[in-house]
């Protein structure tokens, strides 16, 4: 693996980002978009309810946390179709760069927003509704790890279907995150689902740490088995998304969807 050219990567797209000012502000606007809206349902909710619960903390916490797995699922592929668009893409493989250099690069910048935007959203929920690191404290680490890998995953199965089957697959950029959310618990526990959707939860590394997220947030440990669980799947996942990836590579360049599509 040659870090000159995945550095090449990265610094391919700061430039694309420095000629576009809606790169960058996308980092910011759906943020603070999400933010605002959960936090002023965060407070009604607070304010309804009779029960002690921080639910501002509660749900401004999962908020903040899904904002891992929805920027991670989004970004990378957002990077691979931004090449595709600019029909570029055959063009980087034209050079030594390879499969993994590509993915390494990529991975590295999308990890690189997804920082930015997570200190923003702490930023301006600190500022507007009070909300402190403290609520998640340590275990923001593995919960972010976790569904960031998970996100990855997902980006690398709707890559791979792209460059299969062509443009007509880029909704699921935008409709995965969509697509996963009522099954990994964000909002609620896994006790309100009803069964049929429970074994699909169950199949998601989500839902585990967002079960978790809540348990710590109420004073409780967390259930480290789950946490294994989660991670187990995430490896198993990350693997099978890298082999559909290559393969789904490796026949659109056989067949010449490549260069029929792009």
């Amino acid at each position: 693996m040659n870090w000159n050219r995945i550095l090449a990567i990265i610094i391919k797209s700061w430039h694309n980002a420095k000629r576009d000012v809606f790169r960058i502000f996308d980092i910011f606007w759906w943020p603070a978009f999400e933010l605002f809206i959960w936090g002023l349902f965060s407070v009604f909710i607070s304010k309804t309810s009779s029960e002690g619960v921080n639910i501002i903390s509660v749900l401004l916490g999962a908020v903040i946390l899904w904002t891992f797995f929805d920027r991670a699922s989004r970004d990378m592929s957002l990077a691979m179709i931004d090449e595709l668009w600019n029909k570029n893409f055959i063009n980087l493989f034209s050079t030594p760069l390879t499969i993994p250099e590509y993915l390494v690069g990529v991975a590295i910048v999308a990890t690189l927003k997804l920082i930015i935007s997570i200190v923003f959203m702490f930023f301006l929920a600190n500022i507007l509704y009070g909300f402190q690191l403290s609520s998640i404290g340590f275990y923001l680490i593995p919960a972010a790890i976790g569904l960031t890998i998970f996100g990855w995953s997902l980006s690398l199965v709707v890559q791979g279907l792209i460059i299969r089957f062509g443009h007509t697959v880029e909704v699921f950029i935008w409709a995965i995150s969509v697509l996963v959310q009522p099954f990994s618990c964000v909002f609620y526990p896994l006790s309100t689902l009803p069964e049929w959707a429970r074994t699909i939860a169950m199949a998601l590394p989500s839902t585990y740490l967002f079960e978790n997220m809540r348990t710590f947030m109420a004073g409780q440990p967390i259930k480290t088995n789950e946490i294994l669980i989660s991670f187990g799947l995430n490896a198993l996942y990350l693997i099978l998304a890298m082999i559909f990836f290559t393969r789904s590579y490796e026949k659109a360049k056989q067949n010449g969807n490549l260069i029929r599509n792009y």
